[in-house]
């Protein structure tokens, strides 16, 4: 298959430098919009952008066949860029595992991999958690639950090895859930859909996360829930599957970064990826 890394993301890095007026509200997505296999269990989704303008990529995948994975950087291991987690961990797609702390490191969230539990605070303001790698026979195989339901932090962290708590995008079962605001940025967001598949979603073109989520739930991805994950430059995007590679690295966020130039991926301290078939 072509490598469509040039295709696909020059368009992108070409557009506007100045800062970007304000979002236009979400139009639904031609319902013609098709996913393309990569692998068997492995899908690519390219979408338009909130506004119009620019496109987005969604990378459909079936936990059953393709389990997810946390990596995370240590005393031994460095943080690294998410095409360096891919080629360090044999991984296929690489996305952020969350907003990290100020000291670069901490995971804002609670976060547990396996054994190692990497914050130990499981915050109240952080209304959406992933949780895969089960340790129940009939638990599924990747869940995006919401965190104000009683009983969740005993009841499902307790079935599953891995567990990432983040910002809730959108609620269960498709609740835009971020009132209007004038902050813009890129994003990197991770979602469920009705059939319990993973999605990893990535777009450059700048919007408000109201604009973003309601645009997310008019696209024929069947999405039922979602969390942020990261916004503006460290927003960071990985695929090499298939024969397609795609690099997104995330850009202008009002406040902070308000250009469109950034064409390098950040270190990262904490990553979600999907091993190479």
């Amino acid at each position: 298959m072509k490598n469509l890394s040039a295709v696909l993301i020059a368009p992108i890095l070409l557009a506007s430098m100045a800062m970007p007026a304000r979002a236009q509200p979400a139009v639904p997505a031609p319902s013609s919009a098709a996913w393309r296999q990569l692998v068997l269990g492995i899908e690519l989704g390219l979408f338009p952008a909130p506004g119009g303008q620019g496109q987005m990529q969604i990378v459909r995948v079936d936990a059953r066949s393709h389990p997810l994975h946390v990596c995370s950087a240590s005393a031994s291991q460095p943080m690294l860029t998410v095409e360096e987690w891919a080629a360090k961990q044999k991984l296929c797609l690489v996305i952020n595992a969350g907003m990290y702390d100020k000291d670069g490191s901490t995971h804002c969230g609670y976060l547990k991999n396996h054994e190692v539990i990497l914050t130990a605070v499981f915050r109240s303001d952080y209304s959406s958690i992933c949780v895969f790698s089960p340790l129940a026979k009939e638990a599924a195989p990747f869940r995006l639950l919401d965190t104000d339901n009683a009983g969740i932090e005993k009841n499902i962290l307790s079935r599953y090895a891995v567990a990432v708590q983040n910002l809730r995008l959108i609620k269960h079962p498709g609740e835009n859930r971020w009132k209007q605001q004038p902050k813009l940025w890129s994003e990197a967001a991770l979602g469920e859909d009705k059939d319990g598949n993973a999605l990893f979603i990535f777009c450059r073109t700048p919007s408000t996360m109201h604009d973003f989520n309601e645009h997310l739930l008019k696209l024929p991805i069947h999405l039922v829930s979602a969390q942020h994950l990261e916004g503006g430059p460290p927003a960071s995007f990985y695929l090499n599957c298939g024969g397609v590679v795609i690099r997104g690295m995330g850009s202008f966020e009002s406040g902070f970064n308000e250009t469109n130039s950034s064409q390098k991926f950040w270190l990262l301290p904490h990553v979600i990826g999907v091993k190479v078939p």
